[in-house]
C-alpha cells in the first residue's frame, strides 16, 4: 500500500499542475484628477502606466472646462483604431479626443483592453498651451 501511495501522489501532483491556469491580475482602476491650482492646469498624477485590460478614470476636479485628448502622431502603431473604439463618447467621430467636461466630479472612462502596448501622449485641448499634458504608458 505505501508502495503505491509514494507512485500516486507525485503523479497526481504532475496532473493537477498541468491543468492549473495561471493567475490572470485583476485589471486595476486608476484614477487622474484634472485640476486648476493658482495659474497650472494639470493631471495628477500626469505620467503613469498601466497594463493592458486596466481602466483609466479621468475626473473633472475644478478649472473647467477639461477634456482628454490623444496626439495621433504621439501614440503607438495601431492604437488610434483602439483609442476610437475605447472612447465611448468623444468630441467628434474621427478625433481621439473626450467631450468636455464642465461639471464638477464628471468622469470620463477608457478601458485599456486590448491596447498597444508604448507610450500614449495625452492633452487637455483648452489648457494644452498652459502645460496640461501626460504620458500613459502600457505595458503587458
Amino acid at each position: 500500500m505505501k508502495r503505491w501511495t509514494l507512485v500516486a501522489l507525485p503523479v497526481l501532483a504532475l496532473g493537477v499542475a498541468a491543468f492549473a491556469q495561471p493567475a490572470v491580475p485583476t485589471p486595476a482602476t486608476i484614477r487622474i484628477r484634472m485640476l486648476q491650482q493658482g495659474s497650472r492646469y494639470l493631471f495628477e498624477p500626469a505620467n503613469f502606466t498601466v497594463r493592458v485590460g486596466d481602466v483609466v478614470e479621468f475626473v473633472n476636479v475644478n478649472g473647467f472646462p477639461h477634456n482628454v485628448q490623444f496626439d495621433p502622431a504621439h501614440i503607438p502603431q495601431g492604437a488610434l483604431p483602439f483609442l476610437m473604439r475605447a472612447m465611448a463618447t468623444k468630441m467628434a467621430p474621427n478625433l481621439p479626443a473626450s467631450p468636455m467636461m464642465t461639471r464638477p466630479n464628471e468622469v470620463y472612462r477608457i478601458n485599456f483592453a486590448g491596447a498597444p502596448v508604448g507610450t500614449y501622449n495625452y492633452f487637455c485641448l483648452p489648457h494644452q498651451a498652459l502645460g496640461m499634458k501626460g504620458i500613459i504608458t502600457v505595458a503587458q
